[in-house]
């Protein structure tokens, strides 16, 4: 046995932190992909043996995991995708596509490693499974606080529109018909340089610059809707734009809203900085933001090369180029 499974990343392309308090956000997935290489056993031990860049691990029939902590969370996808099916005996080797953070890289991993999962045990591999999959690992990667978003994303492999309701507490999502413009294409650059900020203290420099100082579901209604009513038209215009110029307005109008909440960074500034000098249509900062954060520029697919070598040469941050992904997880051959 050896076949390979894949999944794509995913970018939010607007709405961070603001989803936090009830806006909607617009997710899209991302090429290139990440990969599982699924084959024969290694050794006689029954169960699977996960390799990665981390480390190594197994996962036991009973779905016991021994090894690599940060590999913890494929225990859960693999208990999900089984269902009452036993574990197959296999190796499952991990083969990212990107080496930065903020793209849904684990839940991408999770998705491809559910869609092989699910193939090696006949049973098919819908967007709905490898998804529940894929949440599962995120629901333990993230010590049980996980909106979906990235699972959702990168499994059935469209553009989403995310929010968060409250009374009760839950996410919903629902497909989008937003694409690029045509001709364009996004550049992502990554500004980590050996430091980087976690998403907590985003979260509070956000609620703080607007005066909350509850968590979210315990913040007034109408202080949410002061939220809500602040990125609402920067979202319209996003999903209205025609050109690639009315996108790259919308993603500039987010990112000064953003950094007047306090999210973004001397980096991610710098970083979109040097896009719109190298000719990008607009910029912002994607994820969580921080210092070693991401940003996004948007630009004509015939120059992204050079505007990428440009912007890495104007501030040494690493930048690719990015394509709308058109399939969800899937086993690949």
């Amino acid at each position: 046995m050896e076949f390979f499974a894949s999944a794509p990343c995913k970018a939010i392309l607007f709405g961070e932190h603001y989803v936090v308090y009830g806006a909607s956000a617009l997710a899209m997935p991302i090429e290139p992909r990440n990969r599982v290489k699924l084959s024969d056993p290694q050794g006689e031990v029954p169960g699977i043996t996960l390799l990665s860049s981390l480390g190594n691990a197994h996962i036991a029939p009973s779905f016991a995991f021994a090894g690599e902590q940060r590999l913890a969370p494929f225990a859960a996808v693999a208990k999900e995708a089984c269902g009452k099916k036993p574990l197959p005996n296999c190796t499952a080797e991990f083969l990212p596509g990107f080496g930065m953070k903020g793209v849904g890289t684990s839940s991408s991993l999770g998705a491809a490693f559910a869609a092989g999962l699910l193939a090696a045990l006949k049973r098919k591999p819908s967007a709905r499974k490898i998804f529940a999959a894929s949440q599962s690992g995120d629901i333990v990667a993230h010590e049980g606080k996980a909106s979906g978003i990235d699972a959702r994303t990168v499994s059935f492999g469209k553009p989403i529109l995310f929010q968060r309701k409250f009374s009760p507490d839950k996410y919903t999502a629902k497909s989008s018909r937003f694409s690029l413009p045509a001709g364009a294409c996004l550049l992502l650059i990554d500004t980590f340089k050996g430091r980087k900020d976690g998403t907590a203290p985003m979260l509070a420099n956000f609620a703080r610059s607007f005066g909350i100082t509850t968590l979210p579901a315990a913040t007034p209604e109408e202080k949410r809707k002061e939220v809500q009513q602040e990125f609402a038209p920067i979202l319209k215009a996003a999903l209205a734009a025609k050109t690639a110029q009315e996108l790259g307005k919308a993603m500039d109008d987010n990112h000064i809203l953003l950094r007047m909440r306090k999210v973004s960074s001397q980096g991610i500034d710098a970083a979109i900085s040097a896009a719109r000098g190298s000719g990008a249509y607009g910029a912002k900062l994607t994820g969580g933001g921080g210092e070693g954060g991401a940003a996004l520029a948007l630009c004509d697919a015939s120059k992204s090369q050079a505007m990428a070598r440009a912007i890495s040469d104007a501030t040494g941050f690493a930048c690719h180029t990015v394509l709308p992904a058109r399939e969800g997880a899937k086993v690949d051959g």
